[in-house]
């Protein structure tokens, strides 16, 4: 088989915009996704190549219309139009446990489903994969997201399993389904694409222009503690209040359920009910969120911070941070210290 020309015949590319997506995100893709190949040509040699890629932004009128936080968008084309993309994109939409992704959705939906099953690959950045699991391409496959979906896909999607950790999960016949992480893993999504479709040459050159480069540790790192967004239990909800000042004492479990006034089980069941967690998880998920932002300051040594958040054994402390986010506390420190995001570099 004779290899694809890619100047005669650009790799055709929809990226899919809404009022609820990011422009970030959404201009992010396009603009790494238009530029494979010119963009190195030019900084190279003086002079574009023809373009690779034929990238179009789809949405479901050609009104031009503003998303999250006022960013402009102007589609390219239509739904009914965008019939011939050989891979679609799904940015991110913002999407709510109180919001039915069909609801507000459901054209895009019936276009997505439409296109995947006359062929054409799916690739999601950030919370684009609840679309899928929406429309039941997702079940009884592994997905990723955002990680603040976890509780989203938890309870509104039981039949796929939700991957936090991972920058990229693949799902379909073929893995003809991609979907990324969190809101900057676009560029993994991107470079993923330009190497899978086009060349892992190209897929370097892209990410030198851009000064980027994929992230295969994936987003635990980066995560925090997720509250329920509605709870009506007001003996847990004085028990949250309380320990969000109180997790670092001896034995806070034992000291909150005695101030909850209820048998260890019934409390359990209420806590994880009202929560998403058991109580113990919950209070780790605290003191290592409350450990992050002291290695974020950059004063105290690791063995302060653990005594501080309430771990006398650092050796522990190290270990759980390491199982919760995939660093160690002193890598947390060299990626996240606030000093070194005003650091020359």
């Amino acid at each position: 088989m004779m290899a694809r020309d890619f100047t005669a015949d650009p790799l055709r590319i929809d990226v899919l915009a809404a009022e609820s997506c990011r422009g970030a995100i959404l201009y992010g893709l396009y603009d790494l996704l238009t530029s494979v190949g010119s963009a190195w040509s030019y900084l190279t040699e003086g002079a574009p190549t023809p373009p690779m890629t034929r990238v179009r932004i789809v949405a479901r009128t050609k009104t031009p219309f503003r998303c999250i936080s006022g960013v402009p968008v102007m589609p390219d084309a239509t739904l009914e139009e965008a019939d011939d993309a050989e891979i679609v994109c799904l940015p991110n939409f913002r999407i709510g446990m109180s919001t039915l992704p069909r609801d507000v959705l459901g054209p895009e939906i019936d276009w997505v489903i439409n296109r995947h099953a006359t062929g054409a690959r799916l690739a999601t950045a950030c919370s684009g994969s609840a679309l899928l699991a929406d429309a039941g391409l997702l079940d009884g496959q592994e997905a990723t997201a955002h990680w603040s979906m976890a509780e989203v896909f938890e309870k509104r999607y039981p039949n796929v399993t939700f991957c936090p950790d991972r920058t990229l999960t693949f799902a379909g016949e073929g893995d003809s389904i991609v979907m990324s992480g969190g809101m900057a893993s676009w560029q993994d999504l991107a470079l993923y694409l330009i190497a899978r479709y086009i060349g892992p040459d190209h897929a370097a050159k892209s990410a030198r222009f851009y000064c980027v480069e994929p992230k295969p540790d994936g987003q635990r790192h980066y995560a925090a503690p997720m509250r329920r967004l509605q709870s009506d239990d007001a003996v847990i909800q004085e028990c949250q209040a309380w320990l969000a000042h109180a997790y670092g004492e001896r034995d806070v479990v034992g000291r909150m359920i005695s101030r909850s006034g209820l048998p260890r089980r019934t409390f359990d069941r209420r806590f994880r009910a009202a929560t998403g967690y058991s109580p113990n998880d919950y209070v780790q998920s605290l003191r290592v969120e409350e450990a992050k932002q002291c290695l974020e300051m950059d004063g105290q040594s690791v063995d302060e911070i653990a005594e501080a958040v309430g771990y006398s054994d650092p050796r522990a402390f190290r270990r759980l941070f390491r199982k919760m986010t995939g660093l160690s506390p002193a890598g947390y420190r060299r990626r996240f210290s606030s000093k070194g995001f005003l650091a020359a570099r």
